[in-house]
């Protein structure tokens, strides 16, 4: 007997923009001395990959440094700012047009969240 499928909601703009980032708490990361933050990954451990490393070394995590935006992007992910507190706390600081930082922002976290990184914490409509 297979399980019936959950139903995902689907969600608006303003659903996405109301939602509060936050990061992966088994995620590693640390700040270099420059300020930039680096995020400790594992690498995924597939049957070739064991094969090949026990041959060839091979690292079972990779080190992902983000860029000086990135860095302040990461920083902003708190779990108590929303996506639009995030955007407009950008604008301010990089002086840039709404819609550049919106596209941006938005695209730039469904990375995140697509690498497991983050999650988006979405108030229950009632």
């Amino acid at each position: 007997m297979s399980k019936p499928k959950q139903k995902i909601p689907k969600l608006t703009r303003r659903d996405i923009l109301d939602s509060r980032p936050v990061r992966n708490p088994q995620i590693k990361w640390e700040k270099g001395k420059s300020g930039d933050v680096r995020i400790t990954l594992p690498l995924r451990r597939t049957w070739w990959v064991k094969i090949l490393s026990r041959i060839f070394f091979a690292p079972r995590e990779r080190i992902l440094s983000l860029d000086e935006i990135g860095t302040r992007v990461w920083n902003l992910i708190d779990g108590n700012r929303t996506v639009e507190e995030i955007i407009q706390s950008l604008c301010q600081e990089l002086n840039m047009n709404r819609r550049e930082i919106e596209t941006s922002l938005l695209h730039y976290l469904k990375q995140l969240a697509t690498r497991g990184l983050v999650g988006f914490a979405i108030e229950k409509k009632e």
